[in-house]
């Protein structure tokens, strides 16, 4: 698995660095869209000698792909910078356990940033760096919706104390098959070999922006 993702090119939803390298891409896609959008209409002025042509119109349609993307760009520059040291410590200690990083939960009622995320049986211990946040809502709203996608019985928790959730993920990573004991789970044929822990966190990255 570690040498899949050493080939890949840039960081994926879940990874250290995803937000990093979104801000990026997302910059230079809204670029690229303004520019082209540019090209289109000053072709047509500078073909016809006027603004009232086929390519102002064609111009006009451009914008609106590219004011979607400069609103989702603006969502990535609004992100906060996620904790390096969370990072470190969940690869120091959590050993082969499924975690994930820089994973930003949606719901209706808010956003919250995990800047680290370990998943071991029943448990999800996460970290967020965040000042505020509807912490509790957020524990639960990924709980139901683990539950409605076939992963019952799990516990949520997030820590707002970098030692706190360093102790948790030590105690899921010195026996973890405690924590995985009589979880039953078949996975279907789209994501055929996957783990439990890992349906999990396939869930927590779909809920992710």
């Amino acid at each position: 698995m570690m040498e899949k993702e050493q080939r890949k090119r840039h960081p994926e939803k879940g990874m250290h660095g995803y937000f990093s390298w979104e801000k990026k891409k997302r910059i230079a896609i809204v670029i690229l869209m303004y520019g082209i959008v540019l090209l289109i209409y000053f072709t047509g002025i500078f073909r016809y000698h006027t603004r009232k042509n086929m390519f102002t119109l064609i111009a006009i349609l451009g914008i609106l792909p590219a004011a979607k993307w400069t609103v989702s760009m603006i969502m990535a520059l609004l992100q906060k910078p996620f904790s390096r040291e969370a990072y470190e410590a969940t690869e120091t200690i959590a050993g082969n356990l499924v975690r994930g990083y820089e994973l930003c939960v949606t719901a209706e009622e808010g956003r919250l940033a995990l800047d680290a995320v370990v998943v071991c049986g029943s448990f999800v211990a996460a970290y967020t760096s965040a000042n505020r946040g509807l912490f509790e809502f957020m524990q639960k709203h990924i709980e139901k919706i683990l539950s409605s996608n076939g992963l019952y019985g799990m516990n949520v928790h997030i820590f707002l104390n970098l030692d706190q959730y360093r102790d948790r993920i030590r105690a899921l990573a010195q026996d973890p098959d405690k924590y995985r004991a009589n979880l039953k789970h078949a996975a279907d044929a789209v994501h055929e070999g996957e783990t439990r822990d890992e349906a999990v966190m396939r869930v927590i990255r779909n809920i992710s922006v």
